[in-house]
Protein backbone atom coordinates (compact mmCIF):
# COMPACT_ATOMS: atom_id res chain seq x y z
CA UNK A 1 0.00 0.00 0.00
CA UNK A 2 1.70 3.56 -1.12
CA UNK A 3 1.39 5.81 1.93
CA UNK A 4 2.38 9.93 1.61
CA UNK A 5 1.07 11.96 -1.35
CA UNK A 6 -0.14 10.33 -4.01
CA UNK A 7 1.12 10.02 -7.27
CA UNK A 8 0.68 12.70 -10.30
CA UNK A 9 -1.42 10.26 -12.03
CA UNK A 10 -3.78 9.53 -8.78
CA UNK A 11 -4.24 13.67 -8.38
CA UNK A 12 -7.22 14.26 -8.54
CA UNK A 13 -8.52 16.11 -12.23
CA UNK A 14 -11.09 17.86 -10.89
CA UNK A 15 -10.52 21.22 -9.14
CA UNK A 16 -12.05 20.90 -5.65
CA UNK A 17 -14.78 23.78 -4.19
CA UNK A 18 -13.21 25.89 -1.49
CA UNK A 19 -15.07 24.63 1.59
CA UNK A 20 -15.02 27.63 3.50
CA UNK A 21 -15.79 31.33 3.57
CA UNK A 22 -13.56 34.60 4.95
CA UNK A 23 -16.48 35.53 7.27
CA UNK A 24 -14.66 38.04 9.20
CA UNK A 25 -11.40 39.52 10.49
CA UNK A 26 -11.04 40.62 14.77
CA UNK A 27 -8.79 42.76 15.99
CA UNK A 28 -5.71 41.35 18.81
CA UNK A 29 -3.08 42.71 20.19
CA UNK A 30 0.62 43.06 18.29
CA UNK A 31 1.80 39.61 16.38
CA UNK A 32 -0.78 36.77 17.72
CA UNK A 33 0.45 33.52 17.35
CA UNK A 34 -1.01 31.01 20.09
CA UNK A 35 -4.86 30.22 19.67
CA UNK A 36 -7.15 27.99 21.88
CA UNK A 37 -11.00 27.97 21.72
CA UNK A 38 -12.97 27.23 24.72
CA UNK A 39 -16.46 28.46 25.97
CA UNK A 40 -14.89 30.85 28.87
CA UNK A 41 -18.51 32.58 29.67
CA UNK A 42 -20.16 29.22 29.91
CA UNK A 43 -23.04 30.57 27.99
CA UNK A 44 -22.96 28.38 25.14
CA UNK A 45 -21.22 30.38 22.73
CA UNK A 46 -17.36 28.57 21.17
CA UNK A 47 -14.69 31.93 22.75
CA UNK A 48 -11.37 32.54 21.52
CA UNK A 49 -7.93 33.03 23.21
CA UNK A 50 -4.77 34.60 21.50
CA UNK A 51 -1.42 35.37 22.87
CA UNK A 52 -0.06 38.31 21.52
CA UNK A 53 3.69 37.93 21.17
CA UNK A 54 4.97 41.53 20.53
CA UNK A 55 2.41 43.30 23.26
CA UNK A 56 2.75 40.16 25.96
CA UNK A 57 -0.47 40.23 26.39
CA UNK A 58 -3.09 37.61 25.21
CA UNK A 59 -7.04 38.65 24.27
CA UNK A 60 -10.34 36.67 24.93
CA UNK A 61 -12.45 37.20 21.91
CA UNK A 62 -16.61 36.10 23.37
CA UNK A 63 -18.57 34.30 20.76
CA UNK A 64 -21.65 36.24 19.84
CA UNK A 65 -22.50 32.42 18.74
CA UNK A 66 -23.42 33.42 15.27
CA UNK A 67 -19.60 33.79 14.24
CA UNK A 68 -19.54 37.16 15.45
CA UNK A 69 -17.57 38.04 18.55
CA UNK A 70 -17.59 41.19 20.99
CA UNK A 71 -14.01 43.19 21.17
CA UNK A 72 -11.40 41.71 22.81
CA UNK A 73 -10.44 41.92 26.49
CA UNK A 74 -6.81 42.32 26.95
CA UNK A 75 -4.72 40.50 29.85
CA UNK A 76 -1.55 40.92 30.65
CA UNK A 77 0.76 38.27 30.85
CA UNK A 78 5.24 37.93 30.98
CA UNK A 79 7.87 39.24 28.00
CA UNK A 80 6.79 37.13 24.94
CA UNK A 81 4.12 34.80 25.30
CA UNK A 82 3.85 32.22 22.40
CA UNK A 83 1.77 29.27 23.91
CA UNK A 84 -1.10 28.62 25.22
CA UNK A 85 -3.33 25.52 27.02
CA UNK A 86 -7.04 25.35 28.36
CA UNK A 87 -7.87 22.90 30.79
CA UNK A 88 -9.72 23.47 34.40
CA UNK A 89 -6.78 24.03 37.02
CA UNK A 90 -8.85 24.44 40.03
CA UNK A 91 -11.98 22.49 39.63
CA UNK A 92 -14.49 24.97 39.48
CA UNK A 93 -15.48 24.02 35.62
CA UNK A 94 -14.71 26.75 34.19
CA UNK A 95 -12.09 26.07 31.45
CA UNK A 96 -8.51 28.32 32.92
CA UNK A 97 -5.79 29.01 30.94
CA UNK A 98 -1.76 28.61 31.12
CA UNK A 99 0.68 30.43 29.23
CA UNK A 100 4.42 29.92 28.44
CA UNK A 101 6.41 33.41 28.46
CA UNK A 102 9.18 32.45 26.24
CA UNK A 103 11.78 35.95 27.05
CA UNK A 104 10.87 35.32 30.93
CA UNK A 105 11.19 31.54 30.78
CA UNK A 106 8.10 31.16 33.04
CA UNK A 107 4.71 29.89 32.60
CA UNK A 108 1.60 31.81 34.21
CA UNK A 109 -1.62 30.71 34.98
CA UNK A 110 -5.08 32.40 34.77
CA UNK A 111 -8.24 31.48 36.75
CA UNK A 112 -11.55 32.60 34.80
CA UNK A 113 -13.59 33.94 37.23
CA UNK A 114 -17.16 32.17 35.69
CA UNK A 115 -17.80 35.81 32.97
CA UNK A 116 -14.91 34.66 30.39
CA UNK A 117 -12.74 37.32 32.74
CA UNK A 118 -9.44 36.21 34.28
CA UNK A 119 -7.24 36.57 37.54
CA UNK A 120 -3.57 35.70 37.37
CA UNK A 121 -2.25 32.98 40.06
CA UNK A 122 0.45 34.58 41.84
CA UNK A 123 2.60 31.58 41.80
CA UNK A 124 5.17 31.99 38.87
CA UNK A 125 6.16 28.79 37.51
CA UNK A 126 9.81 28.58 36.33
CA UNK A 127 9.87 25.18 34.39
CA UNK A 128 13.71 25.51 33.65
CA UNK A 129 15.96 27.22 30.74
CA UNK A 130 14.02 28.39 27.46
CA UNK A 131 9.88 26.62 27.91
CA UNK A 132 8.93 26.61 24.34
CA UNK A 133 4.81 24.87 24.13
CA UNK A 134 2.96 23.21 26.81
CA UNK A 135 0.17 20.95 27.17
CA UNK A 136 -2.58 20.22 29.65
CA UNK A 137 -3.05 16.24 31.19
CA UNK A 138 -4.06 14.47 34.61
CA UNK A 139 -1.08 12.61 34.13
CA UNK A 140 -1.12 10.92 37.40
CA UNK A 141 -4.96 10.35 37.28
CA UNK A 142 -5.51 12.31 40.41
CA UNK A 143 -8.52 14.14 39.30
CA UNK A 144 -6.21 17.37 38.75
CA UNK A 145 -5.05 18.91 35.67
CA UNK A 146 -1.01 18.48 35.31
CA UNK A 147 1.04 20.86 32.90
CA UNK A 148 3.81 19.17 30.70
CA UNK A 149 6.34 21.52 28.53
CA UNK A 150 9.00 21.11 25.98
CA UNK A 151 12.14 22.64 27.15
CA UNK A 152 14.70 23.68 24.19
CA UNK A 153 17.06 21.65 25.29
CA UNK A 154 16.60 17.81 25.37
CA UNK A 155 13.39 17.73 27.94
CA UNK A 156 10.34 17.85 28.96
CA UNK A 157 9.50 18.85 31.78
CA UNK A 158 5.86 18.08 33.88
CA UNK A 159 4.16 19.93 37.20
CA UNK A 160 1.67 18.28 39.13
CA UNK A 161 -1.34 19.99 39.27
CA UNK A 162 -2.84 20.84 43.23
CA UNK A 163 -5.94 21.30 42.31
CA UNK A 164 -6.16 24.67 43.08
CA UNK A 165 -4.49 26.56 40.38
CA UNK A 166 -1.20 25.86 41.78
CA UNK A 167 1.43 23.23 40.67
CA UNK A 168 4.72 21.57 42.51
CA UNK A 169 8.30 21.76 41.10
CA UNK A 170 8.96 20.53 38.39
CA UNK A 171 9.92 16.99 37.31
CA UNK A 172 12.29 16.30 34.11
CA UNK A 173 11.83 14.11 31.53
CA UNK A 174 15.03 13.95 29.11
CA UNK A 175 14.52 13.29 25.44
CA UNK A 176 17.07 12.40 22.59
CA UNK A 177 16.54 15.65 21.02
CA UNK A 178 15.67 19.26 21.42
CA UNK A 179 11.70 19.31 21.44
CA UNK A 180 9.11 21.60 19.97
CA UNK A 181 5.60 20.89 20.42
CA UNK A 182 3.68 18.16 22.36
CA UNK A 183 0.63 16.57 22.10
CA UNK A 184 -1.76 14.30 24.45
CA UNK A 185 -3.06 11.06 23.73
CA UNK A 186 -3.32 7.24 24.54
CA UNK A 187 -1.11 5.50 21.84
CA UNK A 188 -1.39 2.11 23.22
CA UNK A 189 -5.25 1.88 24.45
CA UNK A 190 -3.58 1.13 27.73
CA UNK A 191 -6.38 3.98 29.61
CA UNK A 192 -3.32 6.01 30.76
CA UNK A 193 -2.79 9.56 28.70
CA UNK A 194 1.00 9.59 27.06
CA UNK A 195 2.76 12.43 25.72
CA UNK A 196 4.26 12.91 21.96
CA UNK A 197 6.67 14.94 21.61
CA UNK A 198 8.18 16.70 18.17
CA UNK A 199 11.84 17.06 18.00
CA UNK A 200 13.49 19.30 15.79
CA UNK A 201 16.87 21.52 15.79
CA UNK A 202 20.37 20.48 14.62
CA UNK A 203 20.16 16.68 16.46
CA UNK A 204 17.88 13.98 16.63
CA UNK A 205 14.80 14.95 14.54
CA UNK A 206 11.38 13.06 14.46
CA UNK A 207 8.77 11.63 16.91
CA UNK A 208 8.90 9.91 20.80
CA UNK A 209 6.06 8.97 22.97
CA UNK A 210 6.47 9.12 26.65
CA UNK A 211 4.61 6.69 27.78
CA UNK A 212 2.91 7.01 30.69
CA UNK A 213 1.58 4.71 33.79
CA UNK A 214 -0.91 6.69 35.01
CA UNK A 215 1.10 7.37 38.45
CA UNK A 216 3.01 10.26 36.27
CA UNK A 217 5.77 7.86 35.54
CA UNK A 218 6.72 8.19 31.76
CA UNK A 219 9.27 5.64 29.73
CA UNK A 220 10.42 7.11 26.29
CA UNK A 221 10.32 5.63 23.52
CA UNK A 222 12.78 5.12 20.62
CA UNK A 223 12.89 7.93 17.71
CA UNK A 224 10.48 7.50 14.72
CA UNK A 225 10.87 9.36 11.91
CA UNK A 226 8.36 12.39 11.99
CA UNK A 227 9.57 15.24 9.46
CA UNK A 228 13.06 17.08 8.97
CA UNK A 229 12.09 19.97 11.38
CA UNK A 230 8.54 19.04 12.94
CA UNK A 231 7.15 22.54 14.62
CA UNK A 232 3.47 21.83 15.29
CA UNK A 233 1.94 17.87 15.90
CA UNK A 234 -1.66 16.63 15.91
CA UNK A 235 -3.55 13.27 16.66
CA UNK A 236 -5.23 11.86 14.06
CA UNK A 237 -6.72 8.20 13.61
CA UNK A 238 -5.49 8.24 9.62
CA UNK A 239 -6.57 4.74 9.15
CA UNK A 240 -9.52 4.16 11.19
CA UNK A 241 -8.09 1.48 13.04
CA UNK A 242 -8.53 2.61 16.66
CA UNK A 243 -5.25 3.81 17.50
CA UNK A 244 -3.90 7.08 17.43
CA UNK A 245 -1.74 8.59 14.61
CA UNK A 246 0.27 11.67 14.37
CA UNK A 247 0.61 14.61 11.85
CA UNK A 248 3.81 16.87 11.65
CA UNK A 249 4.45 19.86 9.83
CA UNK A 250 8.04 21.11 9.10
CA UNK A 251 7.69 24.49 8.06
CA UNK A 252 11.05 25.40 6.68
CA UNK A 253 10.79 21.98 4.56
CA UNK A 254 7.11 22.78 2.82
CA UNK A 255 6.18 19.52 4.06
CA UNK A 256 4.12 17.44 6.93
CA UNK A 257 4.30 13.65 7.61
CA UNK A 258 2.65 11.14 8.41
CA UNK A 259 3.50 9.00 11.99
CA UNK A 260 1.42 5.72 11.52
CA UNK A 261 0.79 3.53 15.24
CA UNK A 262 1.65 0.11 14.51
CA UNK A 263 -0.62 -1.41 17.12
CA UNK A 264 2.63 -2.74 18.99
CA UNK A 265 3.96 0.12 20.55
CA UNK A 266 5.94 1.00 17.91
CA UNK A 267 5.47 3.92 14.82
CA UNK A 268 6.46 4.01 11.37
CA UNK A 269 7.25 7.61 9.51
CA UNK A 270 5.99 7.78 6.10
CA UNK A 271 6.94 10.01 3.17
CA UNK A 272 6.49 13.33 3.38
CA UNK A 273 4.00 15.01 1.61
CA UNK A 274 2.91 18.04 0.48
CA UNK A 275 -0.07 20.55 1.76
CA UNK A 276 1.09 24.66 0.87
CA UNK A 277 4.15 26.45 1.70
CA UNK A 278 5.60 27.28 4.57
CA UNK A 279 3.48 25.13 7.26
CA UNK A 280 3.13 26.72 10.61
CA UNK A 281 0.51 25.00 12.34
CA UNK A 282 -1.35 20.95 11.23
CA UNK A 283 -4.93 21.13 13.10
CA UNK A 284 -7.30 18.09 12.49
CA UNK A 285 -11.15 17.60 11.36
CA UNK A 286 -13.71 15.78 9.67
CA UNK A 287 -14.76 18.63 7.60
CA UNK A 288 -16.87 16.70 5.10
CA UNK A 289 -18.94 14.47 7.44
CA UNK A 290 -17.65 11.19 5.49
CA UNK A 291 -16.20 10.49 9.20
CA UNK A 292 -12.72 10.42 8.05
CA UNK A 293 -10.52 13.13 9.12
CA UNK A 294 -9.03 15.88 7.42
CA UNK A 295 -6.14 18.19 7.50
CA UNK A 296 -6.18 21.73 7.90
CA UNK A 297 -2.66 23.59 7.47
CA UNK A 298 -1.65 27.08 8.28
CA UNK A 299 0.87 28.50 5.28
CA UNK A 300 2.57 31.44 6.63
CA UNK A 301 3.93 32.87 3.34
CA UNK A 302 1.46 32.22 1.18
CA UNK A 303 -1.59 34.18 3.56
CA UNK A 304 -3.37 30.61 3.03
CA UNK A 305 -5.03 27.97 5.05
CA UNK A 306 -4.87 24.84 2.62
CA UNK A 307 -7.43 21.69 3.50
CA UNK A 308 -6.24 18.20 2.67
CA UNK A 309 -9.42 15.78 2.54
CA UNK A 310 -8.31 11.97 4.48
CA UNK A 311 -9.04 9.43 2.10
CA UNK A 312 -9.28 6.84 5.08
CA UNK A 313 -5.80 5.19 4.10
CA UNK A 314 -3.54 7.15 5.66
CA UNK A 315 -3.46 9.38 2.54
CA UNK A 316 -4.60 12.74 1.70
CA UNK A 317 -5.89 14.55 -1.55
CA UNK A 318 -3.61 16.68 -3.27
CA UNK A 319 -3.30 19.33 -4.24
CA UNK A 320 -5.09 20.72 -1.33
CA UNK A 321 -7.83 23.23 -1.35
CA UNK A 322 -6.84 26.82 -0.30
CA UNK A 323 -8.69 29.45 1.43
CA UNK A 324 -7.20 32.86 1.80
CA UNK A 325 -6.62 34.71 5.45
CA UNK A 326 -4.99 37.62 6.66
CA UNK A 327 -0.97 38.01 6.56
CA UNK A 328 1.10 35.53 7.82
CA UNK A 329 -1.41 32.77 9.26
CA UNK A 330 0.27 31.24 12.35
CA UNK A 331 -2.17 29.60 15.45
CA UNK A 332 -5.27 27.72 14.65
CA UNK A 333 -8.55 26.12 16.03
CA UNK A 334 -11.40 24.27 14.68
CA UNK A 335 -15.15 24.68 16.58
CA UNK A 336 -18.78 25.52 15.59
CA UNK A 337 -18.30 29.51 15.98
CA UNK A 338 -21.74 29.82 14.36
CA UNK A 339 -23.80 27.45 16.14
CA UNK A 340 -24.64 25.63 12.88
CA UNK A 341 -23.35 22.23 13.61
CA UNK A 342 -20.82 22.64 10.90
CA UNK A 343 -17.01 23.24 11.91
CA UNK A 344 -15.19 26.25 11.22
CA UNK A 345 -11.78 27.72 11.49
CA UNK A 346 -9.72 30.92 13.40
CA UNK A 347 -6.61 31.97 12.56
CA UNK A 348 -4.39 34.06 14.35
CA UNK A 349 -2.12 36.32 11.28
CA UNK A 350 0.81 37.73 13.12
CA UNK A 351 1.71 40.46 10.41
CA UNK A 352 -1.81 42.27 10.14
CA UNK A 353 -2.76 41.25 14.35
CA UNK A 354 -5.95 39.78 13.26
CA UNK A 355 -7.98 36.56 13.66
CA UNK A 356 -9.42 35.63 10.04
CA UNK A 357 -12.47 33.30 10.56
CA UNK A 358 -13.01 31.04 8.16
CA UNK A 359 -16.35 29.58 8.11
CA UNK A 360 -17.99 26.41 6.93
CA UNK A 361 -20.24 26.36 3.90
CA UNK A 362 -23.39 24.73 4.08
CA UNK A 363 -22.79 22.71 0.61
CA UNK A 364 -22.81 19.25 -0.84
CA UNK A 365 -19.39 17.75 0.44
CA UNK A 366 -17.37 17.02 -2.07
CA UNK A 367 -15.66 13.83 -2.66
CA UNK A 368 -12.17 13.34 -2.46
CA UNK A 369 -11.87 11.22 -5.30
CA UNK A 370 -13.07 13.30 -7.72
CA UNK A 371 -12.26 12.42 -11.73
Amino acid sequence: MFWGCPSAQKTQKKKMPRLFFLAGLFDTGKEPSYLVAADFDVDGNMDLGVVNSASHTFSILIGLGDGDFADQMVFKTGTDPICMTVADFNGDHFPDIAIVNYADQTITVYLNTGVGKFRKVSQILKPGKIPINLVAGDFDEDGHYDLAVSMRYHKVVFLKGKGNGRFGKPKTVAVRGQPTALVVGDYNNDKHQDVAVALAGSGNKGVVILWGDGKGRFIQSNLYRGGGQPLSIANIDANGDGYMDLVTSSNSLHALTMVMNKKDGTFSGLRDFASGEFPKFAAVADFTGDNIPDLAVTNATLDMVSISLGKGDGTFTYPPIYHEVAEYPQGMVIADFNNDGLLDIAVSSRDENKISLLLKKNMVNPSPFAN
